[in-house]
């Protein structure tokens, strides 16, 4: 009797510590393809956008059509500015640290833009310009294509 006391009081206990450990995860994704015509010429594109909102990072992937990657880089400029603003011949970068820790990074590649924030290090209005920043991405990379 004592051994099945022992085995279930344990096994409450074990349920207990793994629940106590579980993360919150919040992810919205979407994607679209596209098809348009050209002077009887179809051109296609895909375009995906996904926020993953974790404990302790937020993060915004994005991939658009190339055409539109010239707004793309001036909406990112025009809120992160060119002074912090890393480039070279194809991809545009922008970190910021906090105690050599890196408090969020953007970075722009061809026609992918990923955005990382450590969520421990960020303030409160800064995580809020983020996610205003990954809305007005979501519908700037969702226009038509010119």
């Amino acid at each position: 009797m004592k051994t099945l006391v022992l085995i279930l009081v344990s096994l409450i206990l074990g349920l207990l510590s793994t629940n106590a450990q579980t993360t919150t995860t919040t992810t919205s994704s979407s994607s679209t393809k596209v098809t348009v015509n050209v002077n009887d010429d179809k051109k296609s594109y895909y375009r995906s956008f996904a926020v993953i909102d974790m404990d302790d990072f937020f993060r915004i992937k994005v991939k658009f059509s190339e055409s539109m990657q010239n707004d793309v880089k001036l909406y990112l400029i025009d809120q992160f500015g060119q002074d912090n603003m890393v480039a070279d011949s194809e991809s545009y970068f922008w970190r910021k640290e906090l105690e050599n820790e890196e408090m969020f990074e953007v970075r722009l590649k061809e026609n992918r833009l990923r955005i990382n924030v450590n969520k421990e290090l960020a303030s409160d209005k800064l995580l809020k310009k983020f996610k205003q920043i990954g809305r007005e991405l979501k519908s700037l990379t969702s226009k038509k294509e010119k």
